[in-house]
């Protein structure tokens, strides 16, 4: 493993406006990725990016026993209420890393390790002005290829017509690493998968916005 050195600047809030009292402060802290004994490559690994309050990563914990699920998630009441729902789950196959996505792979060495990597809902950043700070974009791509296993999948969710757009013109730009595998409109619809229903998607439903889910694998 290597030292992470680089700082991302992390937008967007870590703490919530109202304070948690009530959760295991020792199993929090077992909870806490330690990056050089938990992570193996004779292992399944699944990322979660921007777990939330952990509506994905539970699922993807609860489908995969034997993976290790890490959730990366800089919000701390997020990261808190995960971990009150992985101990009363008795679920122990999840590590949190509260810090930007980048620095995790900053810190390994550009090997395979990943199986998938799930970003649902990342936030869009509407504005113009803020669409730098969108996570998805060619760069991204770039970056988590060699970090991904044979075959190794990246998937996707958004209910933001202008991100959707971006993010379609970025798997057009990196084609030579990814194939598109639901590629025809009909298999993108969300609610029609197995998928978890998260905080945002039940969202972008109440305000009758179409939430459409791409999964890439790599060549």
């Amino acid at each position: 493993m290597k030292k992470m050195s680089y700082e991302y600047k992390i937008y967007g809030r870590k703490k919530g406006r109202k304070k948690i009292i009530s959760f295991d402060k020792d199993f929090f802290q077992n909870c806490k990725i330690n990056l050089g004994r938990d992570i193996k490559k004779n292992k399944k690994n699944i990322i979660d990016v921007g777990s939330g309050s952990g509506e994905n990563t539970l699922f993807l914990a609860k489908k995969n026993p034997n993976a290790l699920i890490i959730a990366i998630e800089i919000f701390q009441d997020g990261n808190i209420n995960l971990c009150n729902q992985l101990s009363s789950s008795k679920l122990n196959n999840v590590r949190l890393f509260s810090s930007n996505v980048f620095k995790l792979f900053d810190a390994l060495n550009k090997d395979s390790y990943f199986n998938e990597i799930w970003i649902l809902f990342p936030d869009p950043w509407p504005k113009n002005k803020h669409f730098k700070r969108r996570l998805i974009n060619d760069n991204f791509f770039k970056k988590v290829y060699p970090y991904l296993k044979k075959n190794g999948k990246i998937f996707i969710a958004t209910d933001s017509a202008s991100y959707l757009k971006s993010i379609m013109n970025s798997i057009y730009k990196t084609k030579s690493l990814y194939n598109w595998q639901n590629n025809k409109p009909q298999e993108w619809i969300y609610e029609i998968l197995d998928l978890p229903f998260t905080k945002f998607f039940k969202k972008a439903q109440n305000s009758y916005r179409s939430s459409i889910f791409i999964e890439l694998i790599k060549i």
